[in-house]
């Protein structure tokens, strides 16, 4: 049954015929004994007589046993040690994405988009596992009728460098399709790589071939491809205007400037939407009906309605695009940068000359944050907080602008770096706006915008300020302290063979999180003060957890942390560390809830879920004090103020809730707006000012409430 060359049985399985090869082996289908179709493949005897090889191999085989997930096919069986060495998966009917685009052209826009984000989540699931793919081919994925399988992943990690390129052009993986530090083996090869590829394939599922290609030649010359990938930008003039953000990204020469897989699942599906949206405007039935009498029929753009009433403008949408652990995005640039007056949209009041908001009696209002350059609030990290008596709001480090709190129009604007994608926003702090610039940080004044002096910080990773200093995360693993008035510094505090994963301050001390440079492992904590001295005589480990500690907050005895679950991004405890002697309490959640806790003045912490429970915990106890149903679908970050809690819900209604039992003493009006691809994140916490609250919602608003006498 099988070409002859190969075993009719390896183990328990009886090989029927060929399936296809790879430069490492030769697929077949296979049957157990009971009837079950598996693939076997069989490793070449040229890698198999190498005990080097045959070492890793197991090692792989081990680990990729572990993976599963709806999008891969995972290993079901495997004889590392046998003679040849082999493993068998799941077989998936129904071909390759290279079979499919070699019989009936390249994928419409939208099954692109979907093949996107299915690998996207097929990643999720190896990389969670601690395994990288390395080889994400379209010939490695599989196209079954209820979606994507990802085949062989973790198996070319076995391969050693030397075999990389071979005198006859044969290669480890496929270059069109592989990272250039895997070319070059000039950079560790990590999750990013498989970032990489999976922008390559979605690009070539959307046009027929690689953006290294030239596509003049069938089989061009893998040599010339690599050079291409490691030298030249992709060609993605094919690639349809809904996907050409999300390939772009991904194939960015720096791994360190590539987003990570759940990034890429939210923009995938954001551009299947997209796609979605050019169908339905390209389709007659966009087009409205004609209203008679000769009139020409109108053929603008509609807008489309969603569920619960809410609306998507599908016409000018920019592209939002998701970055970083929690989720940046590119903004719609309405002009070149640095400080700008009030435009007229905005409410006209202001402008830049150091005037004073002009005093008037406030009334509600509400702005469509548009008129402010942010396209969608969750995913541009838009927020506010007070600034004396206005607002200061930030579009993560691109845009930072100053409202006037009686009818939202624009004092001043300062326009930070366009590759500002992600954190740090704004902070205000001694006499000073401090924002991103393109030398690192810079200064303003807080009345009109006019910069003050700037820093030299190019790789600026936080921004946070320590009682009258300042702390800069300039690159993975180091911080600088300058004074706030001037642009002195103090100190450096710096952890070799580290990188920092969060900095959070209370008073004049800060807490620096970090893990180790290589495995990612070992986190832990030191305190220092706002020049950079440590205050403990040693760094202290997190408490040992299977799961991740995210730190939420610190305060003068404690720091806090959630404690997420191994599986799923939900915080199962709250876990306290005295910062005197070091010890832990750990306090058990009755409810799963989301990752955005809040700390009280009192040391208590309040945790919420998406479908409105709150929860309170004496964390310095270990005890849960209440929980409770409030009705606030989607909640917000919440804000503690007062003896109250204050959140929005998915529809923009601000919410009071009593922080003695959870009972909700008020609940406004919905403020829906136009949601748009962060819809299903959370909103910011309100901010509160001289008895108003001022809310961020998801239809990517921002309006104005007075609060009612409670």
């Amino acid at each position: 049954m099988t070409d002859g060359t190969a075993p009719e049985r390896l183990g328990d399985y009886v090989l029927e015929r060929r399936l296809g090869s790879g430069g490492m082996g030769v697929v077949y289908l296979a049957r157990t004994p009971a009837g079950r179709q598996v693939a076997v493949k069989v490793i070449r005897r040229e890698y198999a007589q190498d005990p080097g090889f045959r070492a890793r191999f197991r090692r792989e085989v081990a680990a990729a046993r572990k993976v599963g997930g709806a999008y891969t096919a995972p290993v079901v069986d495997a004889d590392p040690d046998g003679d040849p060495p082999w493993l068998a998966t799941l077989f998936v009917p129904g071909g390759s994405l290279t079979d499919r685009v070699d019989r009936d052209g390249p994928l419409s826009a939208r099954e692109a988009a979907r093949v996107g984000a299915q690998l996207a989540e097929a990643l999720r699931d190896i990389h969670g596992r601690g395994l990288v793919h390395r080889d994400l081919k379209p010939g490695n994925v599989l196209l079954a009728e209820d979606g994507v399988r990802v085949i062989d992943f973790g198996i070319s990690r076995a391969l050693t460098d030397s075999h990389r390129l071979t005198e006859t052009g044969a290669v480890l993986g496929s270059p069109p399709f592989m990272a250039p530090e895997q070319l070059t083996g000039g950079a560790e090869v990590t999750q990013a790589a498989d970032v990489f590829a999976l922008g390559a394939v979605v690009a070539y599922a959307a046009t027929g071939h690689s953006p290294f290609e030239t596509g003049e030649v069938p089989g061009p010359d893998p040599l010339a491809v690599a050079y291409r990938v490691v030298h030249e930008e992709p060609v993605l003039d094919a690639v349809p205007e809904p996907l050409r953000e999300l390939v772009g990204l991904c194939l960015a020469k720096d791994p360190r400037q590539r987003p990570d897989v759940v990034t890429v699942l939210r923009m995938a599906a954001w551009a299947d939407s997209r796609a979605q949206a050019g169908e339905v405007r390209a389709s007659p039935v966009w087009r409205a009906p004609g209203t008679g009498g000769g009139a020409e029929e109108d053929t603008a753009p509609r807008p489309v309605r969603r569920r619960g009433g809410r609306r998507l403008a599908l016409a000018g949408v920019a592209v939002a695009v998701l970055l970083a652990a929690g989720a940046g995005a590119r903004l719609l640039w309405m002009d070149d940068g640095g400080t700008a007056p009030a435009s007229p949209g905005a409410g006209g009041a202001g402008g830049a000359g150091g005037a004073a908001p002009e005093e008037r009696a406030p009334e509600p209002w509400e702005l469509d944050l548009r008129d402010v350059g942010v396209q969608d609030a969750p995913t541009d990290g838009f927020s506010c907080r007070p600034l004396a008596a206005e607002l200061l709001c930030a579009a993560w480090g691109v845009r930072t602008v100053v409202l006037n709190p009686a009818d939202g129009a624009e004092s001043w604007r300062y326009n930070g770096p366009r590759t500002s994608l992600g954190p740090p926003a704004a902070i205000a702090a001694g006499g000073a706006v401090f924002a991103r610039s393109e030398k690192g940080v810079i200064a303003l004044d807080p009345a009109d915008g006019a910069e003050l002096w700037q820093l030299d910080a190019p790789e600026l990773r936080d921004l946070v300020a320590v009682g009258d200093r300042l702390a800069l995360q300039n690159g993975d693993s180091t911080v600088r302290f300058y004074a706030q008035e001037t642009p002195e510094r103090l100190g450096t505090w710096e952890v070799p063979g580290r990188y920092l994963t969060d900095l959070r301050a209370h008073g004049d001390r800060l807490l620096a999180v970090s893990r180790d440079e290589e495995t990612g492992g070992a986190p832990e904590m030191m305190l220092l003060d706002g020049t950079g001295r440590e205050q403990w005589h040693a760094p202290r480990p997190l408490a040992p957890v299977p799961s991740l500690l995210e730190l939420v907050a610190l305060d003068e005895e404690a720091a806090y942390f959630e404690e997420w679950d191994p599986e799923l991004p939900v915080s199962v405890a709250v876990q306290r560390m005295d910062l005197a002697n070091g010890e832990w309490v750990r306090t058990e959640l009755p409810h799963p809830a989301e990752p955005r806790a809040v700390l009280a003045d009192d040391g208590l912490v309040y945790v919420t879920d998406t479908a409105g429970r709150v929860t309170a915990v004496d964390a310095a106890a270990g005890e849960v004090r209440w929980s409770a149903e409030t009705g606030v679908s989607g909640a917000s970050e919440p804000l503690v103020a007062d003896g109250r809690l204050y959140l929005s819900d998915q529809e923009g209604r601000l919410s009071v809730v009593d922080t003695a039992d959870g009972g909700t003493l008020w609940t406004g009006p919905a403020h829906p707006g136009t949601p748009g691809l962060g819809s299903d994140a959370w909103a910011p916490a309100p901010v509160l000012l001289d008895g108003w609250a001022y809310v961020v919602t998801l239809g990517n608003t921002l309006y104005a409430v007075r609060l009612p006498e409670l």
